[in-house]
């Protein structure tokens, strides 16, 4: 998917106690484009290999029979989940091994994954040239409408960082080193008539960096994959306050005009020259979940997702 800013030219056991307030439901309007935002269908796990849409099983939800429209990416990792593991109990599913960690409430909709790198890289700290771990959760959009039929496209979320452990020994460099939280929106060409269809760019919506309070703004070709053109502004754009607090955090932002921002730039950039046209470009997918070039033990929980689609009036 996506690489890190600074990093290469840039994306257990959890005990959780304390108060939970509740979750927003206020900002539900329009036509919400993410499908099964309280993941009660699970996860289709997908093999390690980087780049690969390879499954191998599935981590059942709480809907019985339903298929999930969630996939769950484990690049790098030495450690593939085993769905057969998962512990159920009446509100709450749990696959864990030594590296990572995936909890759905099936009351509260939330997800939570976790991984520790330390599991993965061991004693020493991962070289510059070497991959490095990721932990996703992605889902692709079907028929989304066309940014040029909308009059706002809200996202929203909400986000608690559970703990991020820097496990260096004496080796950790930061620039190359890090734990981060992003959640990607591919922006891509769905007109079949158009010559560039299938074309797209990279839409970033940054929760957490360990290194700073506010995710730092990229906008770069991308590193790994395809070379695309990835958009992605500063944390504080998004969320109402920094996720370090420990507390949750939420973003509730109108991306359509952004979305329109990072198409201009990208073709000031040579990117998407087959098409400048706005009424050709959707929303293609989405993805969420950690990376971890640094050695790091890492947790993150997201509830009340929604991308609300408002369309202009006919």
């Amino acid at each position: 998917m996506i690489s890190l800013h600074p990093l290469s030219a840039l994306p257990l056991l959890l005990s959780i106690f304390g108060f939970s307030i509740p979750v927003t439901t206020a900002h539900l309007a329009g036509e919400d484009l993410i499908g099964d935002s309280m993941f009660k269908a699970g996860l289709t796990l997908m093999e390690p290999a980087p780049r690969k849409q390879v499954p191998y099983g599935t981590l059942l939800g709480f809907s019985a029979g339903a298929s999930p429209l969630w996939k769950l990416a484990q690049w790098n990792s030495q450690f593939p989940l085993d769905p057969t593991t998962a512990i159920r109990r009446e509100n709450q599913i749990t696959c864990e091994n030594r590296a990572k960690s995936v909890v759905i409430n099936g009351e509260s909709g939330t997800l939570l994954l976790a991984a520790n790198s330390g599991a993965e890289y061991g004693s020493k700290a991962r070289e510059k040239s070497d991959p490095w771990i990721h932990l996703l959760a992605e889902q692709r959009f079907r028929n989304a409408p066309f940014l040029s039929e909308l009059k706002s496209l809200r996202f929203h979320v909400e986000a608690k960082l559970v703990r991020c452990t820097n496990l260096h020994q004496g080796d950790h460099d930061p620039r190359r080193h890090a734990a981060q939280f992003q959640i990607f929106f591919t922006l891509q060409n769905r007109n079949r008539q158009s010559v560039g269809y299938g074309d797209y760019l990279w839409f970033g919506v940054p929760l957490y960096d360990n290194r700073s309070a506010f995710s730092k703004q990229h906008k770069a070709r991308e590193f790994l994959g395809a070379g695309k053109y990835i958009y992605t502004l500063g944390g504080e754009k998004f969320l109402d306050h920094s996720l370090h607090e420990g507390t949750w955090g939420r973003v509730d932002r109108d991306l359509r005009p952004l979305m329109i921002e990072a198409l201009t730039e990208a073709w000031a950039g040579g990117y998407l020259s087959d098409s400048k046209d706005i009424a050709d470009y959707a929303l293609g997918g989405m993805n969420m979940g950690w990376e971890l070039p640094g050695t790091f033990d890492a947790a993150m929980e997201v509830r009340a997702l929604s991308m609300q689609a408002e369309r202009l009036a006919p």
